[in-house]
C-alpha cells in the first residue's frame, strides 16, 4: 500500500484505552511522505460522524462524500496518534491541499505550535 499525507484510510484503532478514540475507522494520515515510506509507522488523526453539533479549532469538518466518508464528518486533531503500518485497512479517499491547511492549523492548535 503507497500510504500518501492526506489519504483518508480505514485503520483498526483496537486496543485502546480510556478516552482514546476507538473501532475501526476512518484516519487521515498527516505524516510526511518520507516518514510514510520507510517507516513501519505512520501519523494519523481519526474521523468520527459524531458530536458535530460543534466544531472545535482543533477539529476540521468534512461533508458527506469528501474523501469518499458516507456522513458528515470531522477530524480530531486532538486524537493524534502514531501506529503500525498494519493497523490500516484500505485507502478510502484523499483531501485536497486546502483540507490539508485545515488540519496542519487544527493540528497546531492542538499542539500549541501558533
Amino acid at each position: 500500500m503507497n500510504i500518501r499525507r492526506g489519504g483518508c484510510y480505514l485503520a483498526t484503532l483496537d486496543p485502546v484505552i480510556g478516552h482514546e478514540i476507538s473501532k475501526t475507522r476512518p484516519v487521515v494520515v498527516i505524516s510526511n511522505d518520507k516518514n510514510n515510506e520507510f517507516s513501519g509507522t505512520v501519523t494519523v488523526l481519526p474521523i468520527t460522524s459524531k458530536n458535530l453539533r460543534k466544531i472545535y479549532p482543533f477539529e476540521v469538518f468534512l461533508a458527506k462524500g469528501e474523501a469518499n466518508l458516507p456522513k458528515n464528518s470531522k477530524i480530531k486533531a486532538d486524537q493524534i496518534r502514531t501506529v503500525d503500518k498494519g493497523r490500516l485497512v484500505k485507502l478510502i479517499g484523499t483531501l485536497d491541499e486546502n483540507q490539508i491547511e485545515q488540519i496542519d492549523k487544527a493540528a497546531k492548535i492542538h499542539l500549541a505550535l501558533f
